[in-house]
């Protein structure tokens, strides 16, 4: 985790340069850098997103086999409901 929130800070960072370089001097290039900046940290958001994802299936599944195999005997089917 420390690893994923380094690239962050780095990639936040870098773009708050930009940003201010556009918003307060007006630089167009700063601009384009930032933008850059942006699309980059959004592919960075949607990596670990998809590692989150993996990891929580992984433990799911894993959560999931340690159940099935205590869990053998069947359920009883459920109560009819009264009207």
């Amino acid at each position: 985790m420390a690893k994923r929130y380094e690239e962050l800070e780095k990639l936040v960072s870098e773009i708050l340069v930009d940003l201010r370089k556009f918003y307060d001097d007006g630089n167009k290039a700063a601009g384009t850098r930032a933008r850059k900046g942006l699309l980059a940290l959004k592919n960075w958001a949607h990596e670990v997103r998809k590692e989150i994802s993996a990891e929580r299936a992984k433990a799911e599944a894993s959560k999931g086999a340690a159940k099935s195999k205590s869990a053998s005997a069947k359920k009883a089917p459920p109560k009819p409901k009264k009207k």
